[in-house]
């Protein structure tokens, strides 16, 4: 009976244990299961004894931000002008309360028309001088966990979701900009590296190849550019036609494993957003459902770095020649070493490669100063820093001298 106890108490503990590095593999996004719903309140105008709805009351999930439209609009509505001020929400969005993967409510959002969220009155009456840009497209509802700028989003939406599949196209979009024009909070990461987001989903296309997506923006304020700028991302764009709720992953990868001629840098903020279409040509009424959201932490990559010399010394000084030697660690493929008269500067001087951690100069000027490099090379596109010493030849003696 003691042994069956001890045992159970093992299993308990593993469990616990378990359970508590699983918790801590997390970090929080705010609503990930969209059980919180908040209000929106709708938006008349009045003329004389009538009210016309603009837009009428809407939920949205809470923590969830949405892009909205500054509207100064003047209609005529029986021979009245009235004007129109309002920020309009582009959004078209549900709460669904049946079939949640995680708790009782999951998230709809559908792609839309401007007269699919306008009030017919209003918009028949607004349409004719309203951009045809704005009255003829579709949109893509748009969610994000930080406040989006509409006015430099919107303009590069169709390129957003035109570059989709291209990830370094993509991240060239935002080459210069300082990204708190563009969208301001998202998730802080205090130091934990953003490994994937999880999640579920379903969709209904309204035609044929349409989509869902999800983009990751990894972003760090730049103190030298003065800046916060894009310095990493993950997304996925296969979120097609299914029926029932089904798991899908965005990895996150550093701007250093997209390009690798950029240096690692850590994020100290994640944006996510969530797309009801993620391509150039948005269906009205295709839908994307979502639940169950969940962002795991995983191990930054180690940036790629070379062996570094140490303990450079010259021994055996005359007047032609000197010896060098050094010690290393890791497992270079060569050494490369550069050397000349004092004061010049690396790629202008000889250029000697050896295998041997020592080196045996030759042909020096008597009485001269001379300046050495010396470096690990671990292949054709990663050295190690240069570490330097400088020395001086003996004079040349005279016979009389002797």
């Amino acid at each position: 009976m003691k042994r069956i106890t001890f045992f159970l108490l093992l299993c308990l503990l593993i469990s616990l244990r378990s359970t508590a590095q699983t918790q801590d593999s997390l970090i929080a996004i705010p609503n990930g299961s969209f059980e919180n719903w908040s209000n929106g309140s709708g938006y008349s105008v009045s003329v004389l004894f009538f009210s016309l709805p603009v837009y009428n009351n809407y939920t949205y999930p809470t923590d969830w931000n949405f892009p909205t439209y500054p509207v100064n609009q003047s209609i005529t509505y029986s021979g009245i002008n009235v004007n129109v001020n309002t920020d309009l929400p582009l959004i078209k969005l549900s709460n669904e309360n049946s079939g949640a993967v995680d708790g009782s409510h999951a998230l709809k959002m559908q792609s839309f028309m401007l007269s699919d969220i306008i009030g017919s009155t209003v918009y028949s009456l607004a349409s004719s001088s309203l951009d045809p840009m704005m009255t003829n497209s579709v949109f893509s509802t748009v969610l994000s966990t930080g406040v989006v700028d509409i006015m430099q989003f919107l303009p590069m939406m169709n390129s957003i979701t035109s570059n989709f599949g291209n990830l370094p196209q993509l991240l060239s979009l935002f080459d210069g900009m300082d990204m708190n024009t563009l969208i301001n909070g998202g998730i802080p990461l205090n130091g934990t590296f953003p490994g994937r987001l999880t999640g579920y989903y379903k969709y209904t296309e309204a035609g044929s190849g349409d989509n869902g997506g999800v983009l990751l923006l990894g972003t760090k304020y730049n103190p030298e550019t003065h800046r916060r700028e894009v310095v990493g991302a993950g997304y996925n764009v296969a979120l097609t036609e299914t029926s029932s709720y089904t798991p899908f992953e965005v990895v996150y990868n550093p701007l250093s494993v997209i390009d690798p001629s950029t240096s690692y840098e850590e994020a100290d903020s994640l944006v996510i957003f969530l797309f009801s279409s993620a391509n150039p040509y948005p269906q009205q009424g295709s839908a994307l459902f979502l639940d169950h959201l969940q962002l795991w932490a995983g191990e930054a990559p180690q940036p790629d770095t070379c062996s570094a010399i140490f303990n450079l010394t010259v021994s055996d000084v005359d007047t032609m020649h000197a010896t060098l030697s050094w010690t290393y660690e890791g497992e270079p493929d060569h050494f490369e070493a550069e050397y000349g008269v004092q004061g010049f500067a690396p790629s202008n001087g000889t250029p000697v490669n050896t295998n041997s951690s020592s080196l045996f100069l030759t042909d020096l000027q008597p009485d001269s100063y001379y300046d050495v490099y010396v470096r690990c090379v671990c292949d054709e596109s990663l050295m190690g820093e240069w570490a330097m010493i400088s020395f001086h030849t003996d004079t040349l003696r005279s016979c009389r001298q002797l």
